[in-house]
């Protein structure tokens, strides 16, 4: 039966393909292998939303916002369609009138589902065999040992396997060139880029550890380490990001960059030195890219017993997250990857995916495939927010009469090594820590040194336990000591870092004060013009 919307047609395609989207998960993956047909004259790509899972709630408006057609589930399921592709097993699949292709949803079946005690999650048999018969036309696998998973859930599916690669990590690979711009995008430069990544559901990293982001980007110096957290889809979806950001907002304060559901999250891996995961497919994706891989949560009972995850997650180091965090990721990159031969042994095709794929549904089409390669496009630059603390725990690593070495903690539950002082901006969420601040900087510049001198006396009128109170203008960073001495700086340092060295420069006698300081704060050195 053909839906009454090809009425109004202005352009007539020779063939229809209908994709199928449930989950937000479902649509990234979709979103990889689409641009295989979007760009073809002659055929037409519309869209549907199953609304029967319990994420399916931000589905309409990523796609909406993307410009796809959308079509209503009754309209989709009376219309007749050429080819149809779907991401998830769930759902009344059997309903749709179009050979089926089913993606895989992750990478590979490791996972118990959750709908389902006992079966695997992507490809569990009450969805996808109806009456002896297998709802999908094709369903594609990344590499074929996954045959036999497959086989022993109903045999009518094992015939419609085709051994395809993996789209996803194609994409991952492909973006390999672009590393450093991720990087920067995080605001890297120069610095040890910390991916925690969890999947959804109780036995996650996240469900398990939910305070480790606040732990771990308090623990290590904002100066040398970006942390990045990766969340699963479905836990936005479940819980809301105006929940989500609020039980992360000390987190944020410290310096967490959160990655947005969206996408992002294979641009993080691709940044990444280091890779903090559990039992989810992202910990898969690192070990492909060979980035050594820290595990916090195992997932226990979820995982599948005897599947390459269960065998890697055996053979990844364990997270403590009660032993100083710094050490133990220092020691894993020390270390390296460690995933062996297992990328081999679960990405097939690697490179060839897109390639495989679209030579599939064009032949399902009954169509020569369109002109040029199947090309995979590299990933967009991730839109991170970065905030930087507003307050540290300064510690002192080297000092001499010619310079110093400086690191920087977000202020955190614990006092980090070598603890000095503490330095805040007069807009720190907590005013105790500005009560408890040897430095204090301002928020803004200011547009002359009157105005800056001013703002200087002020502040340390404001908190008589501070000793200097620092500013900038056009020219230079400008410093009051508690002493009443006013210390102009030129080096290229923050105001920030700057009133940090210039506290511990004042401690010397006068007699002693050097006239330039050597600053080293993470990846950056500079030298240090001071003046009185």
């Amino acid at each position: 039966m053909v839906s009454d919307v090809r009425t109004w047609d202005t352009c007539t395609p020779q063939r229809r393909v209908l994709v199928v989207a449930r989950t937000p998960a479902a649509v990234s993956r979709l979103a990889d292998v689409t641009p295989l047909l979007l760009e073809d004259p002659r055929l037409e790509v519309t869209f549907v939303v199953d609304r029967g899972s319990a994420f399916s709630g931000a589905v309409d408006g990523r796609l909406t916002k993307a410009g796809a057609l959308l079509l209503n589930w009754e309209t989709a399921i009376r219309t007749r369609f050429d080819l149809a592709l779907a991401a998830s097993d769930n759902g009344d699949l059997g309903r749709i009138l179009a050979p089926l292709v089913l993606l895989a949803h992750g990478a590979g079946y490791h996972r118990h589902s959750a709908a389902e005690p006992g079966a695997i999650s992507g490809i569990r048999g009450s969805t996808l065999v109806e009456s002896g018969r297998a709802v999908p036309h094709t369903v594609t696998l990344a590499h074929p040992d996954q045959l036999e998973t497959v086989k022993a859930v109903h045999s009518e599916l094992a015939l419609r396997a085709r051994v395809i690669g993996d789209p996803c990590l194609d994409r991952i690979i492909a973006s390999l060139p672009l590393r450093r711009r991720y990087r920067r995008a995080f605001g890297a430069s120069g610095t040890t880029v910390v991916t925690i990544c969890s999947t959804w559901g109780p036995r996650s990293l996240f469900g398990r550890l939910r305070n480790l982001p606040e732990t771990m980007v308090t623990a290590l110096p904002s100066d040398a380490y970006r942390v990045v957290l990766v969340l699963h889809p479905n836990v936005w979806q479940r819980h809301g990001e105006l929940q989500i950001r609020a039980w992360l907002r000390r987190a944020t304060d410290a310096g967490l960059i959160v990655v947005p559901p969206e996408e992002g999250w294979r641009a993080a891996l691709v940044a990444a030195d280091l890779v903090v995961s559990d039992h989810g497919s992202l910990t898969c994706y690192a070990t492909a890219l060979n980035t050594p891989v820290l595990i916090a949560a195992d997932g226990g009972a979820e995982v599948v017993d005897d599947s390459p995850l269960a065998e890697l997650l055996a053979l990844l180091p364990r997270l403590n997250p009660g032993a100083p965090l710094r050490a133990q990721l220092e020691e894993t990159i020390a270390r390296g990857a460690v995933g062996g031969d297992f990328p081999g042994r679960m990405f097939a095709n690697q490179g060839r995916a897109a390639a495989i794929l679209r030579t599939l549904m064009y032949d399902i089409l009954e169509l020569p495939e369109s002109p040029g390669t199947a090309s995979v496009r590299p990933l967009p630059s991730p839109a991170a927010a970065i905030i930087e603390p507003l307050a540290f725990d300064v510690a002192v690593k080297h000092l001499d009469r010619t310079g110093l070495t400086l690191e920087r903690y977000p202020c955190g539950p614990a006092t980090p090594p070598g603890f000095d002082h503490v330095a805040a901006s007069e807009i720190a969420p907590d005013p105790g820590l500005i009560e408890r601040a040897a430095v204090i900087w301002s928020a803004d510049p200011h547009d002359d040194l009157p105005s800056a001198l001013r703002w200087t006396t002020e502040t340390l009128t404001r908190y008589p336990g501070a000793r200097v109170a620092v500013t900038e203008t056009a020219d230079a960073v400008i410093a009051q000591l508690r002493s009443g001495e006013t210390v102009t700086c030129h080096g290229g340092l923050s105001r920030a870092a700057a009133g940090s060295a210039i506290h511990r420069w004042s401690l010397t006698t006068r007699a002693a004060r050097p006239g330039t300081v050597r600053v080293n704060i993470g990846a950056t050195s500079a030298t240090l013009t001071i003046t009185t």
